[in-house]
């Protein structure tokens, strides 16, 4: 039995751990021209990535990942949400061979990088208390 167990052990080390097939979303409160001109340069001037497609008026762009010499398909969508007061733009980031956490990081980098060249965004609309409005 205990043959077996250090079997298992071995085979669990073996096994390469799981990709993410999801995708990370996040929802910033910048003008829309802001979000995609910021998520542009981040991904081809500051991180180096081809841009392989993209569409402004439709609200995408294909680019490759780049990871110890391999290139990896990503994708990055942007969304007007208008009915959340103050229409916040939604950004979905996706690359589906890759661990979730680098698609993570590539939204905190995203943030940072608004923050810095715009500053913060103005706060939501406060929704109104009067009944009648």
């Amino acid at each position: 039995m205990k043959h077996w167990s250090a079997l298992l052990v071995v085979a669990a080390l073996l096994v390469p751990a799981s990709r993410s097939h999801a995708k990370k979303t996040e929802d910033f409160r910048h003008s829309y021209e802001q979000v995609w001109g910021a998520a542009i340069r981040l991904i081809r001037v500051d991180q180096g990535y081809a841009i392989k497609d993209r569409d402004e008026s439709v609200g995408y762009f294909l680019f490759d990942y780049k990871d110890d010499g391999r290139l990896y398909p990503g994708s990055v969508e942007l969304m007007r949400i208008e009915d959340q007061g103050g229409g916040p733009i939604r950004v979905v980031i996706q690359i589906s061979a890759m661990p979730s956490y680098i698609e993570r990081m590539l939204l905190d980098k995203l943030e940072k990088k608004l923050v810095h060249e715009y500053g913060e965004p103005a706060p939501p609309p406060k929704p109104s208390e009067d009944p009648d409005e």
